[in-house]
Formats: structure tokens, C-alpha cells, sequence
């Protein structure tokens, strides 16, 4: 039993540390295969058509923005965001490296 005990404990203690093994060795670098396919075939479009439904909610808003003088920051928010990461982002760059996107930062 004082055996069997040992071996569970050596098992556990060297099966413990490999999850290092797993780890990404280029988190910052080259986007992969994996990541320029998806945003080719997924997020890219999503993008396009979220840009035309901002345009669209943009021309909406024009009635309330121009008595506030919010034009600008509206159409910043609404089009050219929307439209810089649909289109100025690398391929295969990851949404959350992506300055204001889900940070509650701007890009400014």
C-alpha cells in the first residue's frame, strides 16, 4: 500500500508540471493558419456587414447628433472604428489585441 501510495504521488507531482509543454512558444508573433482562415472566412464578413448597419444607425442618429454636436465622436464610433478594424487590422489578428476592442479603450 506504502508503494502504491508512492507511485501516485511521483505520477502526480511529474504529470503536474507538463502542462508547460502546451504552452504557445509565440504568442506575439505570426498570426497562425488557424487565425487567418477565421478571420478571412468569419470575422471579416461579420465586420462588413456590422460597418453597413453602423452607417445605417449613424444616418438614424444624424437628428439627435447634430443639435448635440456629437457628429464627430459618432461617426468615429459608429463608422471609422468599425471600419479600421474591418479593414486597416492585419490578417489573422487577434480581436483582443486590437486596441479598443472589448478593453474599453478608444483607439485614438
Amino acid at each position: 500500500m506504502k508503494r502504491m501510495i508512492t507511485f501516485l504521488m511521483v505520477s502526480f507531482i511529474v504529470l503536474s508540471f507538463n502542462g508547460l509543454l502546451f504552452a504557445d512558444d509565440n504568442p506575439f508573433g505570426e498570426p497562425s493558419t488557424v487565425d487567418v482562415v477565421g478571420d478571412i472566412l468569419v470575422i471579416r464578413p461579420v465586420g462588413f456587414i456590422e460597418l453597413a448597419f453602423n452607417s445605417l444607425f449613424f444616418v438614424i442618429s444624424l437628428p439627435v447628433t447634430i443639435p448635440l454636436k456629437e457628429t464627430k465622436d459618432t461617426e468615429e464610433w459608429l463608422i471609422k472604428d468599425t471600419y479600421n478594424f474591418c479593414f486597416n487590422r492585419r490578417l489573422g489578428e487577434r480581436i483582443s489585441d486590437f486596441p479598443f476592442w472589448f478593453h474599453g479603450k478608444r483607439g485614438n
